[in-house]
């Protein structure tokens, strides 16, 4: 089957003359909460620029890269750090780690680096190259029906889904910049790039690329029920697929920055600044 692709960007307006036409209504609204004065747990500070987070579960273990100076050159680490214990250490093994995922159902903690895709061994804290290629990994995302999504490094930023011992790009997004990628909990997959984050989805096998909004987005994130979440710079936002919106649960402080969020298994929500690592309990 043919399969078409229309673009639908400078959302609100053009999307509803698209979803008119597919009996699709996609409200882009902002609901704020301001993160003001709340009270959260530092969980690790002197981490320069920490991002890419993701926790297992299983053994409440928080995983991010951040950036050091070695040898007068900046070098990205990937680490772990125990919420549990607080124990914090780095991994060895990997050539300059950034991305990571986890793959819930095979309590598999994947890590991205220059040279391709790894996976951690909790015995030796050390990370094992897996050989199945040689992409420089940006951004990584666990889907637990398709498999392990990953975007590769600039210039390319290009889309790829490692399944079955297989790597091959994400069809739809041939063609298409791809900084991060995530799926929802209705299985289509959003994406973003410089112009912003756009959702893909199929309606009477059509594919449409929506644009949702212009934001900056550094992160993707799902929580222990799969509902996705992704962090700009000055805030934090949930996609709700069944609304249709997209709905700002944090924004920081002047000053800070985010770079990152991530969920533990009760529901916290995890998210690094410039300099440090955060917890804000769930309510």
């Amino acid at each position: 089957m043919r399969v078409s692709v229309y673009v639908c960007s400078h959302a609100p307006k053009i999307l509803r003359h698209c979803c008119a036409r597919m009996k699709l209504i996609i409200l882009i609204t902002i609901i704020a909460f301001v993160h003001g004065n709340q009270e959260v747990e530092v969980l690790k500070d002197n981490v320069h620029n920490p991002s890419q987070l993701v926790v297992d579960y299983q053994t409440s273990t928080l995983f991010f890269s951040h950036s050091s100076l070695f040898e007068g050159k900046t070098v990205l680490k990937s680490v772990y750090l125990n919420l549990n214990t607080k124990e914090f250490g780095e991994i060895s093994g990997i050539n300059s780690g950034i991305a990571t995922a986890y793959d819930r159902s095979k309590h598999v903690v994947y890590l991205g680096g220059q040279d391709g895709i790894y996976t951690f061994d909790y015995t030796t804290k050390s990370a094992k190259n897996l050989r199945v290629t040689s992409y420089s990994i940006w951004q990584m995302f666990h889907c637990p029906v398709h498999g392990l999504y990953f975007t590769t490094f600039n210039p390319d930023e290009k889309a790829f889904v490692y399944s079955y011992g297989q790597v091959g790009p994400v069809p739809e997004l041939t063609d298409i910049k791809t900084r991060l990628i995530a799926v929802g909990q209705k299985h289509d997959i959003y994406f973003a790039n410089s112009a912003g984050i756009f959702v893909l989805k199929t309606i009477d096998g059509v594919l449409y690329k929506i644009h949702l909004e212009t934001f900056i987005v550094n992160g993707f994130a799902s929580d222990i029920n799969g509902k996705l979440y992704f962090s700009t710079p000055n805030d934090i936002f949930y996609i709700n697929e069944d609304a249709g919106t997209l709905d700002r649960v944090i924004r920081v402080q002047e000053g800070e920055s985010i770079w990152g969020v991530a969920f533990a298994a009760d529901g916290s929500m995890i998210y690094a600044l410039d300099d440090k690592i955060v917890m804000k309990k769930k309510d």
